[in-house]
């Protein structure tokens, strides 16, 4: 099944009353932007469009690929949030027949609109105000907690789906790849990966797939609301503070060394903490809530036993658990030198790439060789006496060339009087060209004539059959026609 793309969305929402068949969207109105075009928020699974209607307003994400099982997901998690009245989530609707593109229908989800702004934004926003910022960080805990006490986690916490009200409170947008205990199996998505760990694999998806995610935007949001120059050196508009380099090689990581330097002391132990999950299985790092309880009375640096040899994370799937722990973190295991022994082949093939003689480079030499030798016969008998004798002329190259760039560098003389651009003779030799590989004249005019055409050079024996066009297509204007024109009477 092909999936419509952003610009068939585009096209089809701009008629809620045709491509709707629910009757609350089918007499709403697209949020527009300036141009009167709407407006659109794209992402990797969906886009997702503002639409008001009589009972309200809402977002409504249209989808651009397949997941597997999409329905079935949203059907069972509808099931299991019914009744349950969270505060962090929104009303939403999966519709199969959704919305209609090029006459076949394809599902949407209808969310509430959330009024406020993705939490990077409001941070950006409200960046001066301490007080509000801190106000954030005591209350993004009980929003992690509120989704641990119904069994479910989010699995893509970042700045875009993690939306921040008027009244600052926090709500969660985006629950293609939610999991609750109706779920089995691997993950549909891997979240963004500047807020995940870097060895998440499908195969982890369980209640504690947040706790890294939570980690990341709680020691932000903390960091930020003690030093907001932070936020101004390291935000780049798809992150906090922190990116996906930074969880790959956290001891050389310019932003976690940063934060261990702040002197703020709960700010200064959660930098630490995370530089050692990054360094550990995804599987060992410590329930977050765990780690803030903690955090208010004792050190939380020692919740994670990190290996203190390793400087880099391990790849995801490269080595088992023991690898990179036993024998003092030294130890690779039989999985990780596997690895190291496919890249190191993979090295060995490119350099014998890089040494293997180029034939495509010889192949090119013999074509221009060959195009120069037609060449030569084209020229005709007259250009080739020139040459010859080394009269004048005999440097003027002809101007069909299949590439052009090797005539060009050649040097050229004046055209011998009574023959502008040593036209004439050069195409005379057969009778048999096209006039698109007639030759174009490239030099200057005679001398004698005073660089100025007359109406006689315009009539046909004077330039040839094609007349003055070759040439006014070639020469430059300011010689051709330094002082008079001539059409002139």
């Amino acid at each position: 099944m092909n999936w419509p793309t952003h610009t068939d969305y585009q096209d089809a929402i701009q008629n809620p009353h045709i491509c709707f068949e629910d009757a609350s969207l089918k007499s709403g109105e697209v949020g527009c932007d300036m141009l009167g075009l709407p407006k659109v928020t794209s992402g990797n699974f969906a886009c997702v469009y503002s639409l008001t209607a009589d009972d309200g307003r809402f977002a409504i994400r249209c989808f651009v690929r397949q997941v597997l099982g999409q329905q079935g997901r949203y059907a069972r998690l509808a099931q299991h949030l019914l009744g349950l009245g969270l505060n962090c989530m929104v009303d939403f609707e999966y519709i199969l027949r959704g919305i209609k593109v090029a006459n076949e229908w394809y599902p949407i989800l209808k969310m509430q609109w959330v009024d406020g702004l993705p939490i990077n934004q409001y941070i950006d926003e409200y960046i001066d105000d301490s007080n509000l910022l801190k106000q954030l960080v005591d209350k993004f805990p009980p929003m992690v907690q509120e989704l641990r006490d119904n069994e479910l986690a989010h699995c893509d916490l970042q700045h875009g789906n993690i939306m921040v009200t008027p009244d600052n409170e926090f709500r969660l947008v985006d629950y293609d790849g939610m999991y609750t205990t109706a779920f089995r199996g691997k993950s549909p998505e891997l979240g963004h990966a500047n807020f995940q760990h870097p060895r998440r694999t499908p195969d982890f998806y369980n209640e504690n797939v947040d706790d890294f995610g939570a980690l990341v935007c709680y020691l932000s949001l903390m960091a930020v609301a003690e030093n907001p120059d932070l936020f101004k050196k390291y935000y780049a508009a798809d992150n906090l503070l922190l990116t996906a380099n930074d969880y790959r090689n956290p001891r050389e990581s310019e932003v976690i060394k940063a934060l261990k330097s702040q002197s703020n002391e709960q700010v200064k132990q959660l930098s630490i903490l995370l530089e050692k999950c990054c360094l550990v299985d995804v599987t060992k790092v410590p329930n977050f809530l765990e780690v803030v309880d903690k955090l208010k009375s004792g050190d939380v640096t020692e919740m994670v036993a990190a290996d203190v040899t390793s400087s880099t994370a391990p790849a995801a799937g490269a080595g088992g658990g023991a690898a990179g722990v036993g024998s003092g973190g030294r130890g690779q295991g039989q999985a990780g030198r596997a690895a190291q022994a496919g890249r190191a082949l993979q090295a060995g093939r490119r350099g014998a790439e890089a040494r293997r003689p180029r034939v495509q480079t010889r192949r090119s030499a013999q074509l221009r060789r060959r195009s120069d030798s037609r060449l030569e016969r084209l020229a005709g008998p007259e250009l080739q006496a020139r040459r010859q004798t080394g009269g004048p002329g005999a440097q003027v190259a002809p101007a069909v060339h299949a590439r052009g760039a090797a005539q060009a560098r050649r040097p050229r003389a004046a055209a011998p009087a009574g023959d502008p651009g040593g036209l004439r003779g050069e195409h005379q030799d057969d009778g048999h060209f096209r006039r698109d590989r007639r030759p174009r004249a490239r030099a200057p005019l005679d001398a004698r004539q005073g660089g100025q055409l007359t109406r006689a050079d315009t009539r046909q024996g004077r330039f040839g059959k094609g007349g003055i066009g070759p040439f006014i297509q070639t020469a430059r204007p300011a010689v051709l026609f330094p002082s008079v024109s001539p059409w002139e009477e």
